[in-house]
This record gives C-alpha cells, sequence and structure tokens, in this order.
C-alpha cells in the first residue's frame, strides 16, 4: 500500500516537510510536485516511476480537477494496478491514516476513504458555542 501525495508548485514537498516536522517520514508516502517547469508528460512519467514497486496506491491530490488530479485518474484507468484518486485532504489526514500503518488497508478504495474521513473529522471552526454567554462574562456591568 502507497500514498503519493502531489499538487500543483510545491505542495506535495510542502506536506511533506510539515510531516517530517511533525512525525518524521511516514513509510510507503511519496511525494511529486508538479512544477512550472514540468509538463503533463514529465508529470506522468514521475507518477509511473513512483507506483513501481507497489500494487495499491492511492494519489492524494491538491485540486479536483488540476494537472496531478487528472494525471493520476488517467493513470487509474491505464494500470492494471488498483489506484484510487482523491483531492482536498489535509495533513491531519495523512499523518492519521499513514502512522497507523498502511498495511491495515486491504485495498486503496479502503484507504481512500478512511482519508476522506479523517479529513471531515478534523474540519473545525474556531468559536465560542454559546456567544450570548462568553458575552456577558466578558462585559464590565455597566
Amino acid at each position: 500500500m502507497q500514498i503519493i501525495v502531489t499538487g500543483h508548485g510545491n505542495f506535495a514537498s510542502g506536506i511533506e516537510s510539515t510531516v517530517k516536522l511533525l512525525a518524521g517520514s511516514i513509510k510507503n508516502v511519496k511525494y511529486v510536485d508538479f512544477t512550472e517547469d514540468m509538463d503533463e508528460e514529465n508529470l506522468m512519467e514521475k507518477f509511473e516511476e513512483a507506483i513501481k514497486l507497489n500494487e495499491h496506491i492511492v494519489f492524494f491530490c491538491d485540486l479536483l480537477g488540476g494537472t496531478p488530479y487528472k494525471q493520476a485518474a488517467i493513470l487509474s484507468t491505464k494500470s492494471k494496478k488498483d489506484i484510487s484518486v482523491i483531492c482536498g485532504c489535509n495533513v491531519g489526514s495523512l499523518l492519521e491514516n499513514g502512522l497507523t500503518g498502511l498495511d491495515k488497508f486491504s485495498d486503496s478504495t479502503e484507504l481512500a476513504q478512511a482519508l476522506i474521513e479523517s479529513t471531515k473529522q478534523g474540519i473545525r471552526q474556531f468559536g465560542v458555542a454559546n456567544h450570548s454567554t462568553a458575552t456577558e462574562k466578558l462585559s464590565d456591568g455597566i
């Protein structure tokens, strides 16, 4: 089982930097940037090289419909490997699922769904639960 983090610019290497700062490295996660000096063919070559050693792969892309996402989707349809393509996930989902061990997943679809669910669970808005109570406690009584 493998995750390939990819996206525009230095998205992938930025995620890699964050992961290394927080947790060191995650086994079986590769990072592939799509920089301005590359074209679709260059990116596809990097993807093909990255998937050589694994049969079950999840592409963890930055944006729906972007070049990295489209190239990963094309590869998923032409390859005989078990490949899933997701987008919009976050560092927390990568850490949560990557650090617990990718070998616990039976196929790429199961891992992809776990990454998506972890992302959903990790999205929160900072705020006060009961605004009127907070305002009353902060008032000076005037």
